[in-house]
């Protein structure tokens, strides 16, 4: 299971190439015979509506309909598939899991305070300044419970199919706390026992040129067609340095990478906020 703390693009991004592949293929085979106009009313019928039976005479009746408003267009062939494969993929055992953790209230603080309005309104603009403020740690005038209280205040719902409300919530803290979890994957916040350590050593930890944008995997599967139901999900890429200072000793610089998937935060007015953090990597 790979979809209830992290959105991982790779599954999706597999499921829609299937689809289009699929897809591709009928159109080649059917185009062959047909025009334009009868590849697509094939592609779009089903096994049981064609015309098989026969139709009931129409009766009219003298009530009038009124005209439907706000109608959702028909989910696509590749929605359906993505969705599907999604939903499949959330586990009894992963959501008992996600159930039973629990996650702090949301706070901030001196320490971590909310990200700013105006980085609120573009994703790139978030994904940089959540990465910052996520990273740069003085592991002994901070703690890990403020951080997990702050990541809690800019999470942002979880609305993949298959993942319930009642641990829609719970995504962000999840990815940063449990990444051993099913679906889980490295995360950049060291565990209780390793912040306390990190604070007795007196070690801090700076990054810089920080940079994001949004994650080709995801751009692949929007053009596809498949849609989030959250219009703001999206996934960034965030790169660059981070160095680590311990007894008052600088490490040499390192690159690191990691990934935000992000959505409509959920206390706060309006803007993005965090769905889950991951695939963190230090080279």
């Amino acid at each position: 299971m790979r979809t209830l703390w992290m959105f991982h693009r790779r599954f999706i991004v597999a499921a829609a190439l299937t689809v289009a592949l699929a897809t591709s293929a009928a159109v080649v085979l059917i185009g062959s015979r047909h025009n334009t106009a009868a590849v697509s009313s094939l592609a779009l019928r089903g096994p049981g509506n064609g015309p098989t039976r026969s139709k009931q005479p129409a009766t009219t009746t003298s009530r009038r309909c009124p005209p439907k408003t706000n109608v959702e267009p028909p989910a696509t062939a590749i929605e359906r598939q993505v969705d599907s494969e999604l939903a499949q993929a959330e586990t009894l055992s992963a959501l008992a899991a996600a159930e039973a953790a629990g996650v702090p209230a949301p706070a901030t603080s001196a320490a971590y305070p909310s990200i700013p309005v105006a980085d609120r309104s573009d994703p790139t603009a978030y994904a940089i300044a959540f990465a910052t403020q996520l990273l740069d740690t003085n592991y002994a005038a901070q703690t890990r419970a403020e951080l997990l209280a702050w990541a809690e205040h800019e999470e942002a719902p979880n609305t993949l199919p298959g993942v319930p409300a009642s641990v829609a919530g719970k995504s962000l803290v999840l990815s940063l706390t449990d990444p051993g979890l099913p679906g889980g994957t490295p995360s950049p916040t060291p565990s209780a026992s390793q912040w306390a350590s990190d604070a007795e050593e007196g070690a801090t930890q700076s990054v810089d040129d920080v940079e994001a944008e949004v994650d080709p995997d995801w751009a692949q599967i929007i053009a596809e067609g498949w849609q989030p139901r959250d219009a703001r999900m999206t996934i960034e890429t965030v790169t660059g340095t981070v160095t680590l200072t311990t007894n008052g000793q600088a490490a040499a610089p390192e690159s690191f990478s990691l990934t935000l998937t992000l959505g409509t935060a959920a206390h706060v007015p309006a803007g993005y906020g965090a769905v889950a953090a991951g695939d963190w990597t230090v080279d």
